[in-house]
């Protein structure tokens, strides 16, 4: 269910050879600099017994754009840099909201969700009419709305993120989310997340 949500999530930096970088920090700590490059799936095993604090070293850029109520967990991961679209200083142009296919169920949450979200968007017009900023009138606005957040993590947060998002139990929006990190990492660094 959770790939029917509309999120967008787009890889914008990565460390440069992130697995040359983690080896060598890996390599340092155990003082095997001499054998660099000659265990293919040298990343793997020391993953395997917890040794993780080398992949701290690479991390990666992503812009994800999905709903506010998303996005409040997200920065749950603390061990990052977010940059988030403001809804203090940016007046809402559009009416624009994350529609949880769920909904779509029944009949009845359908109207009401709908009818949840026209009020909204109304009242927050008529508050910036009657002169309200936008960091007032956006009070009245849903946990729904869209909202764009670029967000930096090393590797082994973005593991823990990763683990933690893609459970059954997991926000279903979020879920698309790491998901989608996931897919983008074991393409960019295989070593470090092909056993997720």
């Amino acid at each position: 269910m959770s790939e029917a949500y509309d999120v967008e999530v787009r890889l914008l930096a990565v460390t440069p050879n992130p697995e040359t970088v983690i080896e060598s920090a890996g390599r340092l700590c155990w003082d095997t600099m001499d054998k660099t490059g000659t265990v293919p799936d040298r990343i793997q095993r020391w993953l395997e017994i917890g040794h993780e604090s080398m992949i701290e070293h690479a991390s990666a850029t992503f812009f994800i754009r999905g709903s506010r109520a998303m996005t409040h967990e997200l920065v749950r991961h603390r061990i990052a840099s977010y940059s988030q679209r403001s809804q203090r200083y940016v007046r809402e142009k559009d009416v624009s909201y994350v529609y949880p296919p769920e909904v779509e169920k029944s009949e009845v949450a359908v109207k009401v969700y709908r009818d949840a979200m026209d009020a909204a968007w109304e009242a927050y017009g008529k508050l910036l009419v009657a002169g309200m900023k936008p960091e007032i009138a956006r009070y009245v606005l849903p946990n729904a709305c869209y909202t764009e957040i670029i967000c930096t993590w090393n590797f082994r947060e973005l593991r823990h993120l990763i683990r933690l998002r893609t459970s059954p139990r997991a926000l279903p929006e979020i879920r698309a989310v790491a998901s989608r990190l996931l897919e983008i990492m074991k393409e960019q660094a295989p070593q470090v997340f092909e056993d997720m």
